[in-house]
């Protein structure tokens, strides 16, 4: 079937249309809602769209608008999900780095998706987690457009959990601005990992704040390394039962 776009139809008149929505993808069921057109009409209209560079496919069935800040892209293209780790970090000025891959904690299966927008090449790393364990979690506006983005001090608590993919440098140095210790204390014990409390409790009190094993409701006699990348090998801490194999200032 051979569609015929009505000239009335402007494609800039359509760009300002979603600009001026708070949604940051779409898809083409949205889009024909949007137009108030049917889904082939929708459809040729985005591909033409995607061909003169209006819009950007950000996977199968997932579309935006190029200029769309990556932040509000990746936490919107699964529900429910955030961004967490080093870009969360970013975003609240606690890391001097600027990192292209956006970690985004969600339901679904781990994946890594690559993404062209005007602002540059990134990469999203979907982490799975249960449904129950998202929480902690910031909705914001950027430039009008949602975004879903961890506490600061969720994104510290995932950071202990997801070590693999971030440092201890940057998790303790984040620590070094404005947080809120009580939270740091109540999410790791959400995280129900032993691993990550004694992180945690180590962590906070070498950042100078006040806290005790019993505030994460006891711990286990297990020692676990500070940083699970690096040899079991150091001086044992006994009141956080970690393995202290790495220097952190």
């Amino acid at each position: 079937m051979i569609i015929v776009l009505s000239y009335s139809m402007n494609r800039l008149s359509v760009v300002k249309m979603l600009e001026n929505m708070q949604i940051p993808v779409f898809t083409v069921q949205q889009f024909s809602a949007i137009l108030g057109k049917d889904s082939a009409y929708a459809a040729v209209l985005l591909n033409r769209m995607i061909g003169a560079n209006e819009l950007t496919r950000i996977m199968r069935g997932r579309f935006a608008l190029p200029d769309t800040d990556i932040l509000c892209i990746a936490s919107s293209i699964y529900f429910p999900s955030y961004v967490s780790l080093w870009k969360a970090f970013e975003y609240y000025g606690a890391t001097t780095q600027m990192p292209r891959m956006v970690d985004v904690v969600c339901t679904k299966r781990p994946c890594v998706l690559k993404i062209e927008l005007e602002t540059g090449n990134f990469q999203i790393r979907f982490i799975n987690t249960a449904s129950s364990k998202i929480y902690g979690i910031k909705k914001v506006k950027i430039e009008g457009k949602i975004a879903f983005i961890a506490e600061k001090e969720r994104a510290i608590i995932d950071s202990l959990q997801y070590m693999d993919y971030i440092s201890l440098d940057e998790v303790y140095f984040s620590m070094s601005s404005t947080i809120e210790p009580e939270k740091i204390i109540e999410y790791a014990k959400r995280s129900e990992k032993q691993s990550v409390m004694k992180r945690a409790g180590y962590l906070l009190e070498k950042a100078g704040y006040s806290c005790q094993p019993y505030d994460f409701g006891g711990l286990s006699q297990t020692y676990v390394p500070l940083d699970p990348k690096n040899p079991k090998q150091g001086k044992y801490d006994p009141k956080w039962r970690i393995i202290v194999n790495t220097v952190i200032e």
